[in-house]
């Protein structure tokens, strides 16, 4: 399975930055977003990829806390931008987390195609 997280935010976050995509939704009273991450899985070939989708409701902010990665100072969750949590807690809640959950269900109940 090949990373391939971010390889579209990555670009327009390194093209605009954080204040730039907060410009771009002044005109928007809802701010509302969804960080979604969708994980693939084949058994091989002929047979079709099974897809385990997760997401996170959350919204568009002013850029808080440290920048290392992405857009994660401006994605709010419950008060806290995914910048400011605890790592583990954010592990916790993220998107990516609840993709590889059902993939890590769908494995232990047999692999059976949904």
């Amino acid at each position: 399975m090949a990373d391939q997280s971010g390889q579209y935010s990555k670009w327009f976050m390194k093209s605009i930055g954080h204040e730039g995509l907060n410009n771009l939704l002044v005109a928007y009273e809802d701010k509302s977003a969804k960080a979604v991450c969708t994980f693939g899985f084949s058994k091989g070939p002929g047979h079709e990829p099974i897809l385990f989708q997760g997401i996170t409701d959350g919204k568009i902010v002013p850029a808080r806390g440290p920048a290392y990665f992405g857009w994660d100072p401006i994605f709010e969750y419950q008060g806290q931008t995914y910048a400011e949590m605890d790592q583990v807690e954010k592990n916790k809640i993220s998107h990516r987390y609840k993709a590889l959950e059902k993939l890590r269900v769908w494995v232990e109940n047999g692999m059976k195609d949904e």
